[in-house]
């Protein structure tokens, strides 16, 4: 990635969504943001691998993608069919329609409020504890 967006005047800087925009239970990733907020995006390409884990600390990666996963037959089962039933009763587009919908609310309260990165909306909230951070 070019370093100059990051030095040049006004310096482009990693941000997170609106409050107000948050308290509509909606995340938008700064990771996601960033590339958003890129003046250089429309001449440039940037390719993101969703594989790529990451954490604040090392203390904090650890604690969320732990190296051995052992989980009772129970528990794959219950997993299994909860990740079936999830996608039976979901899809991409009704979790963008989600989005859509409370972006248009939060817009609808002010005639401020704009987002530029819609695109990295999710329909989650991310709180902070102990060891990093957790959806909810």
């Amino acid at each position: 990635m070019p370093v100059e967006p990051f030095v040049s005047t006004p310096p482009l800087s990693f941000r997170g969504i609106s409050d107000s925009l948050a308290t509509l239970h909606l995340e938008g990733s700064e990771c996601c943001l960033i590339h958003v907020d890129n003046p250089l995006r429309t001449e440039k390409r940037t390719y993101v691998n969703p594989q790529v884990r990451v954490g604040y600390n090392g203390e904090a990666y650890d604690a969320t993608h732990p190296q051995e996963l052992l989980m009772s037959s129970w528990q794959i089962f219950k997993a299994l069919w909860e990740n079936r039933i999830r996608r039976w009763v979901t899809s991409p587009r009704i979790k963008e329609w989600r989005v859509w919908k409370r972006v248009q609310k939060w817009k609808s309260l002010s005639i401020q409020h704009q987002e530029a990165g819609e695109i990295c909306l999710i329909n989650e909230m991310q709180v902070l504890v102990e060891n990093g951070w957790a959806h909810v």
